[in-house]
C-alpha cells in the first residue's frame, strides 16, 4: 500500500494536512479494517459523517470499527497499521473498557484519526453523558488537591505543592468545559461559545506557584474563583472554605518567618 506521508500527497503548506485528506485516508483505514477478521463494519462518526462543508484541515476523522470479540486486540493492530499505512506517528493516546478501545493518533504531518473499536451489541450510555465528569466530583477533588497543596507547602515541599497547585485551574477549566457542554446539550460541538473564552484569562490573572507564598496565592486564588462559579451555577454545592484558609494563613505566616532576615544582636 502507497504511504501516504506527510511530504506526500496530504500534506499541505508548511508540511501540514490540506483540505480534504480525511476523504483521502477514509479508503486506507476501510482496507486495513477489512483485513481483520473479526470487523462486522466500519462507519465514520463525528463532523467528517457529514456533507463535508464543515470539515477544515483541523477536523479529525472519527471511524468507528464494530467486531465481533474483544475489541482491544484489534485496535492495538489498527494502532499500528494505521501509521505504517498513512504516514509517520508523532503521538498516540488510549482508552476503554472491556466493550470499547479508543486510539487516538496523531500523525506527522497533524491529521489526527480517532479509532473506535466496539463490540457488536455493546451497552453505553448515551455519547452527550458518557464519561462527563459532575461538577460535584470536580469541586470535591479540587478541595482535596488545594488542602494537599497547601499541607505540602507548609512542609517547605515546595516541588509538590506547586505541581498540585498547578491542578487547580485545571479542575476549574474542567468544570467551564462541562457547563459550556451542558448549554449546548452536547460533548460533540466544534467551537465553542465566546462567553467561556474568558477563563483562561481569569485563571492567569494570579502569578505561577514558584515559592511559597505564589503556592498559597495561587491557591486562595482558584478557589474564590469556585466560589463564584458555584454560587452561580450550583449553589446547593458551595461550602465554606474557612478551614482552607485557616490553613493558607499559617502557611503564610510561616513563609514569612522562613524568609525574614535574623535579627542581629
Amino acid at each position: 500500500m502507497e504511504p501516504l506521508l506527510g511530504h506526500g500527497p496530504s500534506a499541505g503548506a508548511g508540511g501540514l494536512p490540506r483540505v480534504g485528506w480525511q476523504v483521502e485516508a477514509l479508503p486506507v483505514l476501510r482496507a486495513l479494517a477489512a483485513d481483520e477478521p473479526a470487523v462486522q463494519k466500519l462507519e465514520v462518526a463525528g463532523s467528517a459523517a457529514g456533507d463535508g462543508r464543515a470539515l477544515d484541515v483541523w477536523s479529525d476523522l472519527d471511524v468507528l470499527v464494530t467486531i465481533d470479540g474483544d475489541p482491544a486486540p484489534v485496535a492495538e493492530r489498527l494502532a499500528l497499521t494505521v501509521p505504517a499505512a498513512l504516514g509517520p506517528l508523532y503521538a498516540s493516546s488510549r482508552s476503554g473498557d472491556d466493550q470499547e478501545a479508543g486510539v487516538r493518533l496523531v500523525l506527522a504531518d497533524l491529521r489526527r484519526i480517532d479509532l473506535t473499536v466496539r463490540t457488536a451489541g455493546a451497552v453505553l450510555y448515551p455519547p452527550t453523558m458518557c464519561g462527563a465528569p459532575d461538577l460535584a466530583g470536580i469541586a470535591a477533588a479540587f478541595r482535596f488537591d488545594a488542602v494537599l497543596a497547601a499541607s505540602k507547602t507548609a512542609r517547605q515541599d515546595l516541588l509538590i505543592g506547586a505541581h498540585l497547585a498547578l491542578q487547580l485551574p485545571r479542575h476549574l477549566l474542567v468544570a467551564a468545559m462541562v457547563l459550556r457542554d451542558q448549554a449546548a446539550g452536547t460533548r460533540h460541538h466544534r467551537y465553542g461559545s465566546t462567553e467561556w473564552n474568558v477563563w483562561p484569562e481569569r485563571l492567569g490573572a494570579v502569578a505561577p506557584p514558584s515559592n511559597a507564598l505564589s503556592i498559597t496565592a495561587s491557591i486562595r486564588h482558584h478557589a474564590h474563583v469556585l466560589q463564584d462559579l458555584l454560587a452561580v451555577h450550583a449553589p446547593d454545592l458551595a461550602v465554606d472554605d474557612d478551614p482552607l484558609h485557616r490553613l493558607l494563613a499559617a502557611v503564610d505566616r510561616s513563609a514569612e518567618r522562613h524568609s525574614a532576615p535574623s535579627a542581629r544582636p
